[in-house]
């Protein structure tokens, strides 16, 4: 068999994942399951320091460091599309998830979406939080993330429905939230922040951005003090994991992410995204089991209630609340 024969039969294999991926989990059910926060080792001292490795970031010299804001610059042309190839069309089922299912809105719910990138999450939140009723005049949805292309293309995507009034974006870094950025243009409307203040979020979100934060436990720690401490505060993360491999789906859907993804992302960005969607690749297969997350979310002060599982394994929804004090 020549090159070109061998090529056509290595594509074929390829593009035969994801179709069956796709009929697969069209007809999952998500699985949830409740976690025992109270039972994570050294839950007496919730909040305090995790000292567990998350990163090597004071080891990058790269000018444009794999995970990073700037890495984001580069393919924020094509991440929109890249998200719907890789997640195959269901990545906004399970931000609807999040948001029905984690979230529970209020009309006066202040929210904070983290990774917001290019305001997906942002977006949906804003829109149901109209569905409410809520008076469009003053930002009720801040928007943070470090990549301002990604940013920028959010703020289109924001004008284009006219929701500018309701929703607000910051370039700024999920470690240190207490300096952000506005980029909705000049001069700053109203709702610019020049910092998230202690106690003035009633719920927060992250989606598919907590892997690429060099520090986890840093930013965890900052969704402890941004929050509010009620019984209504709550943080809700969607994030990739690798499947388990427990089953023949589970071991289909590992082979998809270990394999098709960097082919995907090489694809969506013309060739030119090769390096960065390899290194996604990497960040979920090096990204630590769920229940281990979990335990990390509990010890740093945000008590995991359940984790619920999407796409045989594949993500996760970790759904927590905050410490309320007595």
């Amino acid at each position: 068999m020549g090159l070109c024969g061998r090529c056509g039969l290595c594509f074929g294999a390829v593009a035969a994942i994801p179709l069956a991926v796709i009929l697969a989990a069209l007809f999952e059910s998500p699985t949830v399951t409740p976690f025992a926060w109270e039972k994570v080792s050294d839950a007496a001292s919730l909040g305090a320091a995790d000292k567990s490795s998350t990163g090597d970031a004071d080891e990058q010299v790269d000018p444009a460091p794999l995970g990073s804001g700037k890495m984001f610059d580069k393919i924020a042309f094509a991440y929109d599309l890249g998200n719907r190839w890789m997640s195959l069309g269901l990545d906004q089922f399970w931000r609807r998830t999040m948001i029905d299912e984690c979230l529970r809105l209020r009309p006066d719910d202040k929210v904070l979406d983290l990774a917001t990138g290019t305001a997906d999450v942002a977006l949906l939140v804003g829109a149901r939080l109209k569905e409410l009723a809520v008076d469009g005049a003053s930002p009720k949805v801040v928007g943070v993330d470090p990549s301002r292309e990604m940013l920028r293309h959010g703020v289109d995507k924001i004008r284009g429905l006219g929701l500018e009034g309701l929703i607000h974006l910051h370039q700024g870094d999920a470690q240190n939230l207490s300096v952000v950025e506005s980029v909705m243009g000049a001069p700053a409307p109203v709702g610019a922040l020049a910092g998230i203040t202690s106690d003035s979020i009633d719920k927060i979100s992250m989606s598919f951005g907590i892997r690429n934060v060099p520090d986890r436990n840093l930013a965890l720690r900052e969704m402890v003090r941004v929050l509010r401490k009620t019984e209504q505060s709550r943080v809700c993360i969607l994030e990739f994991s690798l499947p388990d491999g427990s089953s023949a789906l589970s071991k289909l859907a590992q082979l998809f992410i270990q394999q098709a993804i960097p082919l995907i992302g090489k694809i969506a960005t013309f060739g030119k995204g090769g390096a960065e969607y390899q290194y996604l690749e990497k960040s979920i297969v090096n990204f630590p089991a769920p229940t281990d997350f979990a335990a990390q979310m509990t010890r740093s002060g945000l008590p995991v209630q359940s984790i619920t599982a999407f796409a045989y394994g594949s993500v996760q929804l970790y759904s927590a609340s905050v410490l309320v004090p007595q």
